[in-house]
């Protein structure tokens, strides 16, 4: 039996808080499952699925050798704040998913394939979903993964106490599921669900036994490639090699220490001298930097990328009158952020699709030009010649330092004093997710390469029922429950259009840059990024190292 993960060692000083929020995003979808009228997929025999890293070129030619053996060391640029995978954030696939498995994966093309569900059957009226549980998985404390932790998994979603309680309105789209053997779990719905692979796809399977008990803050059990050894609050997480995974031959790596290093320039400092040899999200100066020494990786995941927010609070004056909101959309120089800050490799724009979604409209991608007469005119024409609003940017995204600069500057030219505040993360997640702030969030937001109404339901700021900006409307909660059921393709689409149309006109949550994750390694660091694996961000099951 394998050993149980020891305990979190406290730190007073410091708090734990729900981390999932902290994106206040859109979370990873990705399409849903194929629209022939019946489904019906099953694992090759001859491979194991993936369950690991983002999709793309590998820097290491795919005929090389990989090696066993070796510890990751990585630093990432802010520290979790619970050990519940059950959360929804950018950083969770560097800090945390490598010690769990999901029900399936996606592929680069958002198309499910088999991970802890070795196989599925799906009615052609998306009602019903038959998945087939690997079997022979186990925990890392030895129990056996069953059905029944499926079931627990799914359904605890459906609790908004739960983690972050990102997942209410997806686990509620199959009330029933049932248990018909150790190793089937059959889910059930009184309406179409084209969509439930989304769900399946971003829910870690978190072990119930542990959450359920004393321990719950202080463990992290999962059946995934490394076993969680050590959480330093404020300093590092450990991980070691799972000798009991069931994909045979993985991990590469005997462990992995992440590294908390909130000094981004510090970060990259101890990449130089060796110290490291990952650095996740750093800031884009220095991404530019490493991008051009060939002593370094300087690493974008293709597939499904990000986008830089900003929600504005619809609860207090004068950003409870959306022409207001409006005038704030006109006065961001999107095209200036994206030449001036990221040098060309973001592009801009107003809504938060991938031109691979089924929402995407390339006629209002630009909808919102920068016009600071249109900007000034919206104000007057609603008695606002002056206002003083504050800038919450997440200490998650540097990019926001540089950004604010020049919104400010801007803001000021029609009378609009912005005041950036500067958080740590437990101080900003609880501003943001308890809507405390007067005037804006700033962070990131997933751009959904597929089922759109995903993301909707999931991120903190387009969430019909539970949104960070205070936001309400029927006609907004309606379109997304309808798309939620409706399994005809061109009818969601048209929805989306209407969609749409929300997002621009009554500007609650404003998209102005795409923004992909980055990450810079040592030349010594391979499988980052391979063409098999999945998108949207980077993750370590099939990295290895040279000696």
């Amino acid at each position: 039996m394998q050993p149980g993960p020891k305990r979190v060692r406290r730190r007073a000083a410091l708090r734990m808080m729900a981390h999932g929020a902290a994106m206040v995003a859109l979370a990873a979808c990705g399409t849903s499952v194929p629209s022939s009228p019946a489904v019906s997929v099953a694992s090759p025999t001859a491979a194991a699925p993936p369950g690991s890293a983002a999709t793309g070129t590998s820097a290491t030619p795919a005929a090389a050798p990989r090696k066993t053996g070796g510890t990751l060391r990585i630093g990432v640029p802010a520290d979790i704040s619970s050990l519940d995978a059950h959360t929804s954030s950018s950083l969770l696939s560097i800090t945390q998913s490598m010690a769990f498995d999901r029900l399936v994966a996606y592929d680069v093309a958002a198309k499910p394939r088999p991970m802890l569900a070795e196989s599925w059957d799906v009615t052609p009226d998306y009602k019903q979903v038959k998945l087939n549980i690997r079997k022979g998985v186990q925990w890392h404390s030895g129990r056996e993964f069953t059905s029944d932790d499926v079931k627990w998994n799914l359904l605890r979603g459906q609790d908004a106490k739960a983690a972050t309680g990102s997942y209410v309105n997806q686990a509620s789209w199959f009330p029933t599921i049932e248990t018909a053997d150790k190793y089937t779990a059959i889910l059930k719905s009184d309406v179409s669900r084209p969509a439930i692979f989304d769900y399946l796809n971003v829910l870690n399977m978190v072990d119930q036994v542990s959450l359920g008990g004393p321990d719950a803050k202080t463990m992290a059990i999962g059946t995934g490639p490394f076993v969680f050894k050590e959480w330093v609050q404020g300093d590092h997480l450990t991980y070691s090699r799972n000798p009991n995974y069931w994909r045979t031959g993985y991990p590469y790596l005997d462990g992995i220490i992440v590294n908390v290093v909130r000094d981004l320039n510090a970060m990259s400092t101890r990449l130089e001298a060796g110290a490291l040899d990952a650095i996740y999200g750093p800031n884009i100066t220095e991404f530019l930097r490493f991008k051009d020494d060939p002593s370094y990786q300087a690493l974008i995941p293709p597939g499904q990328q990000s986008g830089m927010a900003m929600g504005v609070n619809t609860l207090f004056p004068p950003t409870d009158n959306k022409l207001v909101r409006q005038a704030l959309n006109y006065a961001a120089d999107r095209k200036r952020f994206t030449d001036q800050i990221f040098r060309g490799i973001v592009r801009p724009v107003s809504l938060p699709w991938d031109p691979n979604s089924l929402a995407y409209e390339a006629s209002k991608e630009s909808f919102y030009t920068f016009d600071l007469d249109k900007a000034r005119s919206l104000l007057a024409s609603v008695g606002v010649s002056s206002a003083e609003l504050d800038f919450l940017a997440s200490p998650n995204t540097p990019e926001w330092d540089l950004i604010s600069q020049i919104y400010q500057s801007d803001l000021a030219s029609i009378g609009i004093k912005l005041n950036v505040v500067k958080l740590d993360q437990a101080a900003w997640l609880d501003q943001v997710n308890n809507r405390k702030y007067h005037g804006f969030w700033a962070s990131t937001m997933a751009i959904g390469t597929g089922e759109p109404v995903s993301g909707l339901s999931l991120g903190r700021a387009t969430d019909p029922n539970s949104n960070n900006e205070g936001y309400r409307n029927d006609a907004y909660t309606e379109l997304i429950n309808g798309l939620a059921s409706e399994p005809d393709v061109g009818k969601r689409k048209a929805m989306y259009s209407q969609v749409n149309d929300i997002l621009l006109d009554d500007a609650f949550a404003m998209v102005v840059t795409t923004y992909p994750p980055k990450m810079v390694a040592s030349t010594k660091v391979h499988d980052l990024v391979t063409p098999e694996s999945v998108p949207s961000n980077f993750w370590l099951t099939d990295v290895w190292l040279d000696s």
